[in-house]
């Protein structure tokens, strides 16, 4: 259902914004093209049901390209997360790249998982969508790439943990507080990728429930510094960006 609404924001029909606020916004590090339509700045967040049951997350699938260079990643940051990372990038010393889609996870294992990603100086290339944790794992990358109809979603944690049995109950709470300690370094993540004041109030004032959808030209507009690249690896500009969503998407 999210993939449904992330579509119907992309095609720029006119969703409601997030609140009343969001129209803080600077430019971009690439310098604007022509665009064929007007570019919302705000994002849209789509409102979800409180969960009344807690769910296991399943692992993430990682596999990796013949070359060695790229590593694709599918799935939720599970528990296991970061140590799948680090065998995935101890048996491929040539690794460059990682090609990642996933709505995010476990807060202690996406955070190791994105030191590791910054010390090794990866470039992370969101294929489909990136959401909650996964925005840190893109935001660490030295650069940061998306496909022209993927999508960032934004939100703040939540790990119900006192509504989880022990001893499972005293480990989410270790996790948070891990998460907690280094949320300096989730912050300053996030700003050294460009995200400006709004994005980083809207992953707070967003519930843990909803999601706050943001496209390629939404994350231009308000200065998040990545690229954008064809499902072929071939560079768009802004420009192609606009006509390809209008494309895809504009068309009832």
């Amino acid at each position: 259902m999210v993939l449904v609404i992330g579509a119907y924001f992309i095609g720029n029909k006119k969703p409601a914004p997030a609140d009343s606020e969001a129209t803080i916004a600077t430019s971009g590090s690439e310098a604007p093209a022509a665009a064929p339509t007007a570019v919302r700045r705000e994002a849209m967040v789509v409102e979800g049901e409180k969960p009344t049951t807690l769910t296991t997350l399943d692992e993430a699938r990682m596999q990796t390209s013949e070359s060695g260079s790229v590593l694709r990643i599918e799935g939720s940051v599970g528990k296991n997360f970061a140590n799948d990372l680090r065998a995935a990038l101890d048996a491929n010393p040539s690794l460059q790249r990682i090609d990642i889609t996933s709505g995010g996870g476990y807060a202690g294992p996406g955070l190791e998982a994105a030191r590791m990603i910054r010390r090794r100086s990866l470039i992370v290339r969101v294929k489909s969508q990136c959401a909650s944790m996964c925005v840190a794992l893109w935001a660490a990358g030295a650069q940061r790439q998306m496909e022209p109809d993927a999508w960032i979603g934004l939100h703040d944690w939540d790990a119900r943990c006192d509504q989880r049995p022990s001893p499972i109950r005293e480990e989410c709470h270790y996790q948070m507080q891990f998460a907690t300690d280094h949320d300096a370094s989730y912050d300053a993540w996030l700003r050294d990728a460009g995200f400006n004041q709004y994005l980083l109030d809207l992953q707070t004032k967003t519930a843990s429930k909803d999601i706050a959808i943001l496209a390629a030209p939404q994350l231009w507009e308000n200065g998040v510094d990545f690229s954008v690249v064809s499902h072929d690896g071939t560079r768009m500009t802004r420009a192609d960006v606009q006509h390809y969503l209008a494309e895809k998407f504009g068309r009832r």
